[in-house]
């Protein structure tokens, strides 16, 4: 029967997988290439399994992210398509 690891090398794994994850995150963003699916989709399970969050309301660096999204969602919005189509239709009947 197999001995069970203690907690001091469980809590070495876990530096070391946060670490790995972080470097490979770190580069691949200093590169200018996208990190693969499989690397990111662990990252984020690592960090949900680790109960970590973040609220985008009190994060700096997530408020550039929520200014584009407003300014997306904006332009994707149902007043500015019926605006469109009225516009359209109204082009369509003088001319």
């Amino acid at each position: 029967m197999a001995s069970s690891a203690s907690s001091k090398e469980l809590e070495a794994l876990h530096r070391l997988v946060a670490s790995s994850l972080t470097k490979r995150i770190e580069e691949d963003m200093r590169d200018g290439i996208p990190t693969d699916a499989a690397t990111l989709s662990s990252a984020i399970k690592f960090l949900k399994d680790n109960s970590i969050t973040a609220d985008p309301a009190d994060a700096d660096d997530l408020s550039a992210l929520r200014d584009k999204l407003k300014q997306q969602i904006g332009k994707n919005t149902v007043g500015n398509v019926i605006s469109l189509a009225t516009a359209d239709l109204q082009e369509g009947t003088n001319g």
